[in-house]
């Protein structure tokens, strides 16, 4: 009895155990399992989060020099850049630059393949050097103690207002969400009143800095003294005499066409040293010969050319500059298409008053040719245009006879614009007026029309003249004369002494080095 109780005992106890192994190993299963997902669902929602909107707006991706930006920051410059890239390189359409496909992440496009550089790394890189300048300018602004002026702070109000808006008229859902479809999926108007702010801090402190330079009048005329043979204007009328051109089709070798050239360009070097030993003494004759010279009769043929001293070609450098050069004087110069025969104009040294006017512009109507059968032959058309012109004449002589009924002052003329005036500028007012035309991002001066610079400028030209003068290319002006403006020389000087001085500043700033932080930087490019 014994020994049967202790195999039912043992059978017992051995069954007790595989029982207790299995519910560990299913307790040990289950545990398992939860840790899985648990782990799971950490990794998705640390994926989720890291992606999310909220991450890429405080999270820093990049650093320099202190100064921290997020990721949909980065997405911000990173659009810019590549915008700006894009709208400088579609002006060379058709001259082989290269340019990434519409439609396709740059990440995924081989800008260099010797290095396997993607359009992405090549924009991110010239994203992050601009930033670089930018924080360089936004630090100095800042350690100078330097502020926006509250125009500058409505600015940036106003812009937000202006997208506000424009998500209100073209009915998006909210500014958010018009920002986003601009610049990005984590972009918000918090993020964008920002990135307006650190831009228009860099940039305002830019040009305060550049402002504050000043310079006396002996600097000033010290300095366009030493470089008079850049920034003088050199006017002269030009004749082109082109060596005949050659079909190489029409040739049974290399040697042959080649030969047919060279006799064509030395008959052009002899025709125009023949031109210049026939005589030319006078501008008009000068005009002549161009004109027979380019085959037909033209305003642009033969006529004054101006252009300053440091953009003259070394081939004819010397001659302008030569200090005995005397109007009429007369130069040929050999080209590799033909000659070039050169009518000394003048020097202008640029010492005058640059002047200003306000003015009621009358334009001409328009009359389309192709209403009319036989375009502009048409003897409708013909008529209409001749019609136009007597009808814009009265209307001038109307205005014109207003403004002296009410006394020909500036407030007269001012009075009259809402009703008479085609001038969109406001109030029909130009400043800086010049001869020549000098653009650079500081220094702007206008050019005018012929007719009317010729009586801007004019001998002994005062203060509230008036004129009413017609332009070929516009119609009908009630000039009045508004005063004169600061000596251009001197305009030019300063603003060419700022920008040596500006320049030397800026690469006094000792540039911050980009740090990369994290690595879904480029996520959305």
């Amino acid at each position: 009895m014994s020994g049967m109780f202790d195999t039912k005992t043992d059978k017992a106890s051995r069954k007790l155990a595989v029982t207790q192994k299995e519910a560990k190993a299913k307790r040990k299963s289950r545990i398992i399992s939860i840790s899985v997902i648990s782990v799971l669902i950490v990794f998705s929602a640390a994926a989720i989060l890291i992606n999310s909107g909220f991450i890429r707006r405080t999270v820093p991706v990049v650093t320099i020099d202190g100064v921290n930006f997020n990721a949909a920051e980065i997405e911000y410059y990173f659009n810019s850049e590549y915008m700006e890239y894009i709208n400088m390189m579609s002006q060379f359409q058709g001259m082989g630059m290269s340019l990434p496909e519409a439609g396709r992440p740059l990440s995924g496009q081989i800008y260099n393949h010797e290095t396997g550089e993607t359009w992405a790394d090549v924009i991110l890189s010239s994203t992050l050097s601009r930033l670089v300048t930018m924080v360089n300018l936004y630090n100095a602004a800042t350690a100078s103690g330097f502020t926006l002026s509250d125009e500058r702070l409505a600015d940036i109000e106003a812009e937000l207002s202006m997208v506000e808006m424009q998500a209100v008229f073209n009915d998006f859902p909210s500014t958010n969400s018009l920002l986003q479809q601009m610049y990005g999926s984590s972009m918000n108007v918090d993020v964008y009143r920002k990135i307006m702010n650190f831009t228009t801090v860099a940039w305002s402190y830019n040009e305060h800095v550049r402002e504050s330079f000043t310079y006396s009048s002996t600097e000033l005329d010290n300095f366009y003294l030493e470089n008079k043979n850049d920034l003088d204007v050199f006017s002269f009328r030009m004749l082109f005499v082109a060596a005949a051109e050659h079909d190489y089709s029409d040739f049974d070798s290399d040697e042959a066409y080649e030969k047919a050239t060279e006799t064509a360009i030395a008959e052009a070097y002899e025709r125009a040293e023949n031109i210049i030993l026939g005589g030319i003494d006078s501008a008009e004759a000068f005009i002549a010969l161009a004109q027979v010279e380019a085959g037909f009769a033209s305003e642009w043929v033969g006529a004054v050319q101006n252009i300053m001293g440091e953009e003259l070609d070394e081939n004819i450098a010397e001659w302008f500059l030569d200090e005995t050069r005397r109007y009429g004087d007369i130069v040929q110069f050999n080209e590799s298409t033909g000659s070039t025969i050169m009518y000394f104009v003048g020097r202008d040294n640029n010492n005058y008053h640059t002047v200003g006017m306000r003015q009621i512009l009358m334009l001409r109507d328009d009359v389309n040719s192709e209403d009319f059968a036989e375009g502009i032959f048409d003897p409708g058309y013909i008529e209409a245009v001749e019609q136009a012109e007597r009808d814009l004449h009265a209307r001038a002589e109307q205005v014109n006879a207003l403004f002296t009924a009410t006394g020909e002052t500036e407030d007269a003329l001012i009075g009259l614009m809402s009703d008479h005036s085609d001038d969109t500028t406001p109030g029909g007012e130009y400043t800086n007026i010049a001869k020549h035309s000098y653009q650079s991002s500081h220094l702007s001066v206008m050019k005018v029309v012929p007719e009317i610079e010729d009586w801007l400028f004019a001998e002994n030209r005062a203060v509230s003249d008036t004129e009413l003068v017609y332009t070929e290319a516009y119609g009908y002006h009630l000039l009045y004369f508004t005063g004169f403006g600061e000596l251009l020389f001197e305009l030019m000087a300063d603003d060419r002494m700022r920008t040596r001085d500006h320049s030397e500043w800026s690469q006094s700033l000792v540039p911050g080095v980009p740090v990369k932080r994290t690595a879904f930087i480029l996520v959305h490019m």
